[in-house]
């Protein structure tokens, strides 16, 4: 089996086992996540947190409101990609209410164009909330196939080194049971700085490090 069908195996079964989990399970996890989130944000004192870049959920994915939401209450900019279909690649925009969203290209809520703020190209935020179907203890991350996340990562990459900023907080963000031993990887795929769960925050280590 070569690494595309590994990849391919493995988010099949992601997807089954992550689907299998029974809602009010995922409801009440994914609050526990988001306020495990929330405790990081609040923690980080000498670099204060000013902008936040978060996913809608979609389907059995661990749902993000209560994090968004909060944001929203204590002044924190939440920041959410709208997915262009014909590169791949995606843009981004300030939200300040649900209402600006509208179904995008996937049939997931993306921030509406004529009514988000688009952010600047050189725009970097303070952190990325990731979504996977799986994570390892390496910062691997098992992606959805369409390399999104994976393409921004090396724009921010690229962005942070001609600015000579530091790259922003890359986190993944999912329940528990998603973490597996392996994700198999390419050498483009972006790692985890972090992930964090309903069991609290994993990682730690410095912006650029390959395992945490």
């Amino acid at each position: 089996m070569n690494l595309s069908e590994e990849k391919t195996t493995a988010r099949h079964a992601a997807i089954r086992k992550r689907d299998g989990l029974p809602e009010h399970f995922r409801m009440a996890w994914s609050d526990t996540a988001c306020q495990k989130a929330v405790d990081w944000i609040r923690e980080q004192g000498d670099s204060p947190i000013r902008s936040v870049m978060a996913y809608v959920p979609f389907r059995s994915e661990l749902d993000t409101t209560l994090l968004i939401e909060w944001c929203w209450r204590t002044g924190v900019t939440v920041i959410m990609p709208r997915c262009i279909r014909s590169d791949r690649s995606m843009t981004l925009h300030v939200v300040r209410a649900w209402d600006e969203l509208s179904p995008g290209a996937y049939g997931i809520r993306e921030p509406h164009p004529e009514s988000a703020e688009r952010c600047p190209p050189a725009f970097i935020p303070d952190v990325v909330f990731v979504p996977g179907l799986a994570f390892d203890r390496h910062g691997g991350r098992l992606g959805y196939g369409g390399g999104y996340y994976d393409r921004f990562h090396d724009r921010l990459k690229r962005l942070a080194g001609e600015s000579g900023r530091a790259m922003p907080h890359w986190i993944g963000l999912g329940f528990e049971t998603q973490a597996v031993a392996a994700v198999p990887m390419d050498e483009h795929d972006a790692r985890m700085h972090a992930v964090i769960t309903e069991e609290g925050y994993r990682g730690g280590v410095q912006h650029g490090s390959d395992a945490f």
